[in-house]
């Protein structure tokens, strides 16, 4: 007879990991498809913040400069320059807060890295937790555990003890 095959612990991260990566790929391929001009203004118009109004994008915003801005994208957008012109234009014009994405390198950067890290390690730390779990090694009982066992075994085979408890009978005397 042959024995049974055991899946290797690694497998279930390896398939884990197979399907984060065809996640990605298909993400990543799904969003390259061709934007029309009017996608662009709309996009940019929601990345860049409105100057009068509290945490709201021009796109959200109907004051009259929010509109004048749109418009401005929009001539922008017709002049053939690219979205990181345009935001960098908003954001010397307004300063490096008219922007409500926060840019991806230097110290901004960090907003996008260290969600990823943490949950990288904590990820590795589970890991690690349930592999020291699963490799503790059982301590096999004792004879004084067995013959502490067969003892409360019998005990309580035999009923109700008559006898008081320890207690009681220091206390008696």
């Amino acid at each position: 007879m042959t024995a049974a095959r055991r899946t290797p612990m690694w497998f279930p991260w390896a398939v884990m990991g197979l399907i984060v990566v065809v996640a990605l790929t298909v993400g990543t391929l799904t969003a390259s498809q061709t934007v029309t001009p009017a996608d662009r203004v709309l996009s940019l118009t929601q990345s860049i913040r409105c100057p009068q109004c509290a945490g709201q994008s021009v796109a959200d915003s109907d004051v009259s400069v929010s509109r004048e801005i749109r418009r401005e994208i929009a001539q922008r957008v017709e002049e053939g320059q690219t979205d990181e012109q345009i935001r960098a234009y908003f954001s010397s014009a307004f300063g490096p807060d008219a922007l409500l994405t926060p840019p991806t390198d230097g110290v901004g950067g960090l907003v996008w890295i260290l969600p990823v890290v943490a949950v990288v390690a904590g990820l590795g730390g589970l890991a690690l937790a349930f592999r020291r779990w699963s490799a503790q090694v059982p301590v096999p009982a004792t004879d004084d555990d067995r013959a502490l066992v067969d003892r409360a075994l019998h005990d309580n085979a035999a009923g109700p003890s008559t006898r008081p408890p320890q207690d009681a009978h220091d206390d008696a005397s």
